[in-house]
């Protein structure tokens, strides 16, 4: 079971870096950056009674470049960490040395 969920995360990972690292780490960025800023939308709505709509406007200016940032810099050290796990299994399984990605 493992070797197989292994084989399905190399191969994943293989695409993945055929289409580049601004892709993967753009693409991260915006996907958890969206979900963070939803669930903060959908605690403010449901939740926050004190706060008015334009103190929360006021926050968005803070949050979202912040997010974009952090996400940035987070994502670019996701990057670098799978093309480790990635280089590792290339060599385990034998193959020549992986071709750099874009």
């Amino acid at each position: 079971m493992i070797k197989q969920w292994k084989h399905k995360r190399f191969e994943r990972w293989a695409l993945t870096r055929k289409k580049g690292q601004l892709n993967y780490v753009l693409k991260q960025t915006l996907l958890i950056g969206g979900a963070v800023f939803f669930g903060y939308l959908v605690g403010f709505i449901v939740f926050d009674k004190v706060r008015s709509w334009e103190e929360y406007r006021l926050d968005l200016y803070v949050q979202i470049p912040f997010l974009f940032v952090f996400g940035l810099i987070l994502n670019y050290f996701g990057w670098i960490i799978n093309e480790v796990i990635y280089e590792k299994e290339y060599k385990k399984r034998g193959l020549s040395k992986p071709s750099n990605p874009k």
